[in-house]
């Protein structure tokens, strides 16, 4: 159990095809890229997918009175100090998945793909 998350954002809607994302990862000029990927324990797009953890809208109730951290103010790395070996991580990550759902429209692909997908991170569509 690790402490690593990967934000992903845009401005605009995010659209992930995983049609497209395999058949990049397959090409020549892409291998350092998937080769990367190898290399963290992702050895196809469904697997990187699989840990999808959710999406703004899915945390807009529990983060509401959240302050945001801004470059010019250190509050975050103070509290970083605070939290120093209290081992929330399990806590926090269980919290992030009771919360997510379903990306629809978000994710897009051939319709069995979608389906495992689905089925490898544990949600069903709306």
């Amino acid at each position: 159990m690790g402490y690593d998350v990967v934000l992903l954002g845009q401005d605009g809607p995010l659209l992930v095809d995983l049609d497209v994302l395999e058949a990049r990862l397959a090409r020549p000029d892409h291998q350092a890229a998937a080769q990367s990927l190898t290399d963290v324990g992702f050895t196809s797009s469904f697997g990187l997918f699989s840990t999808y953890a959710g999406r703004g809208p899915d945390f807009r109730d529990w983060l509401k009175d959240a302050a945001i951290n801004r470059d010019r103010n250190m509050r975050l790395q103070y509290l970083a100090g605070l939290g120093l070996n209290t081992a929330q991580s399990v806590r926090i990550y269980d919290e992030i998945l009771r919360r997510r759902t379903y990306p629809e429209g978000t994710i897009t692909g051939r319709e069995d793909k979608l389906a495992l997908l689905r089925q490898m991170i544990g949600l069903k569509a709306k």
